[in-house]
C-alpha cells in the first residue's frame, strides 16, 4: 500500500539516490522520513562546506562525496553509477531538502516493474506556487514538445525513477540543474516508454533550482 514500508525490502533491487549540497538543516529530518519506507539509500555529498556528509553518515546510509561542488547533475550520475555497481536494477532520485514525499517510492517502483523505463513525478501546480515556477514550467513544456515531441506539465521535477536498461540512453551531460530537462528531452528523442505520477507541490525555497 502507498506510503507503507515494503515487505522484503532488502530483496528489492533498487536504490534511492539523493544528491545533497549544504543541506545540514533539512537532510537529517528528510532521511528519517525516507528510512520509514526504505533503507536502500545513497546520499551524494556534492562538495558541501557544512555538516551534510556527517549527518548522512550518522543516518547510517551509504555516502559518496565530491570534494568539490560539481553540481546536481554530476551528483546524480555519481549516485546512479554507484547504485548500478551495487547491483541495482532501478533508481529513484529525490531532492535532499525534503520537498519530495517518500510515501510515493512504492508507486514509482511499481511503475518501473510494470515496464516503464522512466517514471516522472509531476507536481500539482497550485495557484499558490511562485509565478516564476509556473511560467518556467509552461515555457519548458512547450519547447520540449516542439523540439523533442514530448509534453510534460512539470519538466523540472527532481523526483523521478529510471531503470538500468535505459540509463545508457538517457545518461546526461548536464552537471547542474539542467539535468531534469535533459532527461525529459532524451526520453522524447529516443521515444522511451515513460509514465507520470502526480505528487504534492511543496516549495521550501521560492526560486531554488530556477
Amino acid at each position: 500500500m502507498l506510503g507503507k514500508p515494503m515487505k522484503n525490502d532488502y530483496r528489492q533491487n533498487y536504490f534511492v539516490v539523493i544528491p545533497a549540497c549544504n543541506e545540514e538543516l533539512r537532510l537529517g529530518r528528510f532521511l528519517r522520513k525516507v528510512k520509514k519506507i526504505t533503507k536502500k539509500i545513497i546520499v551524494v555529498d556534492d562538495g558541501s562546506v557544512d555538516n551534510t556528509g556527517k549527518i548522512a553518515k550518522q543516518a547510517s546510509v551509504r555516502v559518496f562525496r565530491h570534494e568539490l561542488n560539481l553540481g546536481k547533475g554530476a551528483a546524480m550520475k555519481t549516485g546512479a553509477i554507484a547504485a548500478f555497481k551495487l547491483g541495482a536494477k532501478n533508481i529513484i532520485f529525490m531532492d535532499a531538502d525534503g520537498q519530495h514525499d517518500p510515501k510515493h517510492i512504492p508507486e514509482f517502483l511499481r511503475k518501473l516493474e510494470e515496464g516503464d523505463g522512466v517514471v516522472f513525478g509531476t507536481r500539482e501546480m497550485l495557484k499558490e506556487a511562485p509565478f516564476m515556477n509556473r511560467l518556467g514550467n509552461r515555457f519548458g513544456s512547450v519547447i520540449l514538445k516542439l523540439v523533442f515531441g514530448i509534453y510534460r506539465v512539470d519538466p523540472f521535477c527532481g523526483y523521478l525513477a529510471i531503470n538500468r536498461n535505459v540509463f545508457s540512453k538517457i545518461c546526461w551531460d548536464s552537471s547542474r540543474y539542467g539535468v531534469e530537462t535533459e532527461i525529459v528531452a532524451k526520453v522524447g528523442k529516443y521515444k522511451l516508454k515513460y509514465t507520470e505520477i502526480p505528487i504534492p507541490t511543496i516549495y521550501l525555497d521560492k526560486y531554488k533550482g530556477m
